[in-house]
């Protein structure tokens, strides 16, 4: 026999529909009040769906042609779609006529009616206003015990105004029964002697009250006592529920740790879009639009929606590889520039993503296009949505509201959702979130677009907003069979205060004060067992090694939080095999722990992409030796520095310049316009200082820029002339420390008697008067190079060192017998190499000298003032005789 249960929620209608299932209620169809119009009405009549009436509205309000009257100035912002939907759906629900209301002549409701006649013209065939169903549908009455049979309102607490005519007719025609608390029958349905009451039992569960500190502390001590009931075997999953009024501030929180807990967590109301893969394919997309390429924001994109679409399907998983390694590549033409090679050589990985770069460069005019080329169709729905919804600009914005369905069956899970559903599926074991003051009941809003000062809110909303969230509590007070937790949270999660809900006053129940770090009789998860429970945490390893290091950092002696390693340890010893920059002795010799921490456990900082202001002193010094680099060589092909004229020179570096520039921008990020021509400027006064500085020239002069050594040349270097074979190991004398690297500018006279090795310096040069010899050992280039030169070329060759600071003014500082000065410090180098291999990785004068040092973060905080100073006289005496040549000029 037909039977038709009634409700209102949709979550209602599935858990409906879910036991009609399970008991094999054949016949037993489940409706909302829309559908029973609809059935009746007949000739596939309908009420419109939300998602025609949104579409509507998109291409309505995006039609200048439509004249809106006061709604003209907002038609285009961000959420102006969901607000206009919200509002005629409350004005169709109402009952009321918006024509015949505007023809009093209020400029906002001729506006609405405009709007509603446009929307309606646009709506697909057979879609009519719930006013006009409900009259197709009277207008049938007489058939209803046929297509609907004994009719049941089950979890309906009140009906919309427009819908409440049909009810009472067909109570006069059929069997009506309403399942209802005695005390909360809605007035106008009482009035009718045709309904049939049946009472709900009204159940007397055990309540608690509990106080937590935010909102963060109320899900998850909610999720706590939900996992406590599921642990103890005798409640499942669908017994249980989680509710609020607005769950939407508990909802990361749940999320979050329901998925770290692995608990059956249903969202009643959806998921938000963005905890998706595929809201998160639409958030990429976004970012992309909204902000600009990057090389992290397309790799983030094309991993989550490669292979999607036949466009994505074209970038293969090797595209990466064809990049540079540290390029941010933040316009297409870096793009363009990095992929010019791989096209060329007819690599399709460059091909295909040259095509989905240049699509995603059209920008947000191209929005729509964009998303149906690149988006799978999960993803492509979520985009559709986002952009009816508001104008492309704030895609940020619509995203982040957007939801969709949860997956997980509502029906054998716990459920998480509105107040609202609760009342309407009770379940035995409840919690309550949010018994606020300011959360429960809320306070009356008005509508977006029809104000008060417009239209009544009564007329819209018979039954206000605080007196729902009073009757659901009510209900569900009533409803719970088991156990009911009332909670609130004593401040909000911006920190503000709460009082507590009026509708605890008539609770007989004393509130439990619960502390954001208690240890709870049941946890969640195992960092939440583990946070709780500091002892227990204290066992495991990865504890013990931290509190070891924080008192280890602090106690005056070294240990291996300090950098006391195993000593002849493997890794260190095949460090130690590979040949020596300048830089890397320097590291070694002043530095023994970041040497550790650079060439050992090759630690690198991450790659920054943002537009810097000013590029940093280290970043200034390389795009000058580059501009140098290229400029020399430009000057050796024309004829050779030694003869070459200011303009020639003036020429050269010129073309360097900009032939470094175009390379720089493609490969790296770069300042503001205007600040970044002014660097160019003076890049370019420091290269014609450097090239132009005024000394006699040597006999038959040629000239070198940097030139390799201990090490192969690299592609670019291959058909440059070169004084030696680069690859040519070379040995500091009386050790086997191997020495590799690049001599900025090596003058050579023709008959090989006479080599000056020039390192150019861009920093500050040393006070006047100031001897430099190795600073420390922070300047170690000069002798290193001096000795390579005379290694490789011969003994008899008389070899110059100089370090050249060509900025205003220019200092030469030339090194005074720079062999002699190789052998005085090659036994701190043997000695240096000698306590690594003994484990002394120790922090040196080097250790957080620069404020820049990418890698300070790694040691303590404050680690200048207290952590070298404790540790600094240990090392001293550990590293001897190494601080004898930290002290040398």
């Amino acid at each position: 026999m037909r039977h038709t249960i009634l409700v209102t929620r949709p979550l209602a209608r599935q858990m409906a529909l879910v036991e009609a299932a399970r008991m094999r209620a054949h016949g037993r169809q489940v409706l909302n009040p829309a559908q029973v119009a609809a059935r009746l009405a007949g000739g596939f009549l309908q009420a419109p769906e939300s998602d025609a009436v949104q579409k509507a509205l998109h291409a309505v309000l995006r039609d200048d042609s439509v004249a809106l009257g006061e709604l003209e100035g907002i038609r285009r912002l961000p959420g102006m779609v969901s607000a206009s939907a919200r509002s005629l759906r409350r004005v169709w629900l109402s009952g009321q006529n918006l024509s015949m209301l505007a023809a009093h002549g209020e400029p906002r409701l001729q506006a609405m009616a405009q709007l509603e006649r446009a929307v309606l013209s646009r709506l697909p065939g057979a879609r009519l206003r719930p006013r006009e169903l409900v009259a197709r549908a009277l207008q049938q009455i007489d058939r209803a015990p046929r297509l609907l049979g004994p009719i049941t309102l089950r979890g309906v607490f009140d009906l919309d105004p427009v819908w409440r005519p049909l009810l009472l007719e067909l109570a006069k025609v059929g069997p009506v029964r309403w399942e209802a608390l005695l005390d909360s029958r809605p007035r106008w349905a009482c009035n009718s002697a045709r309904i049939k009451w049946q009472a709900t039992s009204r159940a007397t569960p055990q309540v608690s009250r509990v106080s937590c500190a935010n909102p963060r502390h109320e899900a998850l001590e909610a999720l706590r006592w939900a996992r406590e009931l599921l642990a103890a075997g005798q409640v499942r999953p669908e017994e249980i529920a989680i509710a609020a009024p607005v769950p939407t501030e508990w909802e990361p929180h749940i999320a979050l740790i329901a998925a770290e807990a692995d608990l059956p967590v249903a969202f009643a109301g959806g998921r938000p879009a963005l905890s998706t893969p595929d809201g998160q394919a639409a958030a990429a997309l976004a970012e992309i639009l909204l902000k600009g390429l990057s090389r992290s924001r397309v790799q983030r994109l094309l991993s989550l929606v490669r292979g999607q679409t036949p466009l994505t399907a074209q970038v293969p998983p090797a595209w990466r590889q064809i990049l540079p390694k540290d390029a941010p590549l933040l316009h297409l033409d870096q793009w363009r520039m990095c992929l010019a090679s791989a096209v060329t050589a007819g690599n399709g990985a460059a091909e295909g993503l040259l095509s989905v770069l240049e699509l995603l460069d059209r920008g947000l005019d191209a929005a729509e296009a964009i998303g149906e080329l690149l988006l799978g169709n999960r993803a492509l729905r979520i985009w559709r949505t986002a952009l009816s919804e508001g104008p492309a600009r704030g895609l940020d914005v619509t995203l982040e509201r957007l939801r969709v369905k949860d997956e997980r069956e509502p029906a054998t899970a716990i459920l998480f959702g509105q107040a609202a559903d609760l009342a309407a599926c009770p379940r035995p074991y409840v919690w309550l979130l949010g018994l606020t003051n300011r959360g429960w009941p809320r306070t009356s809003q008005e509508d977006a677009l029809l104000p008060a000062h417009v239209l009544e809110p009564a007329v819209l909303d018979p039954v206000s907003l605080p007196e729902c969230d009073r009757r659901d509590f009510k209900i569900i007070l009533h409803t719970t069979v088991k156990r009911l937790i009332l909670s609130r949270a004593r401040h909000d999660a911006e920190g503000r205060e709460n009082g507590e809900s009026t509708l605890l006053h008539a609770i007989d129940a004393a509130e439990i004060y619960w502390r954001d770090a208690r240890v709870p009789e049941h946890a969640v998860s195992e960092s939440d067992r583990v946070l709780a429970r500091p002892e227990e945490f204290a066992q495991q390893p990865r504890a013990r090694s931290a509190v070891a290091c924080w008192f280890n950092w602090h106690r005056p002696q070294l240990t291996a939080h300090d950098g006391l390693l195993r000593a002849d340890h493997p890794v260190l010893q095949r460090a130690l095999q590979r040949p020596f920059s300048a830089t890397r002795l320097r590291a070694l010799v002043r530095d023994p722990l970041g040497f550790v921490w650079r060439y050992v456990l090759k630690w690198e900082a991450p790659i920054v992409e943002r537009e810097p202001l000013a590029l940093d002193a280290q970043t200034y010094g390389n795009l000058t030796h580059q501009v140098l680099e290229r400029a020399l060589v430009r000057l050796e092909q024309a004829g050779g520095l030694a003869g070459a004229t200011a303009g020639q020179v003036r020429q050269a570096v010129d073309a360097a310049l900009a032939d470094t520039v175009t390379e720089y921008e493609v490969n790296e990020p770069v300042p503001p316009r205007v600040l970044w021509r002014r660097t160019q400027a003076e890049i370019r006064q420091v290269a014609l200082a450097a090239l132009a500085y005024e000394e006699p020239p040597l006999a038959g002069q040629r000239s070198f820029a940097e030139v390799p050594f201990g090490g192969g040349r690299s592609a670019h270097e291959a058909d440059r002339p070169a004084p030696w074979h680069g690859a040519t190991a070379v040995r500091i004398p009386g050790t086997d420390l191997a020495i590799t690297g690049r001599i900025d500018r090596l003058d050579l006279a023709a008959n090989q008697s006479v080599a000056r090795v020039t390192d150019y310096k861009t920093g500050k040069p040393p006070a006047p008067g100031k001897t430099v010899i190795v600073r420390g050992g922070a300047e170690l280039q000069r002798c290193l190079y001096a000795f390579a030169v005379q290694a490789l070329l011969g003994p008899q060759l008389v070899v110059e060192a100089r370090l050249l600071y060509p900025g205003e003014p220019g200092t030469l500082l030339s090194m005074e017998a720079p062999l002699e000065r190789l052998e005085e410090i090659a036994r701190y180098l043997v000695a240096a190499r000698e306590h690594l291999l003994a484990g002394h990785a120790l922090p040196g004068p080097g250790t957080a000298e620069f404020d820049s040092d990418p890698l300070r973060f790694v040691l303590p905080g404050n680690a200048k003032a207290i952590y070298l100073e404790t540790k600094w006289p240990l090392a001293v005496q550990r590293l001897a005789p190494l601080p004898e040549f930290w002290e040398l000029p």
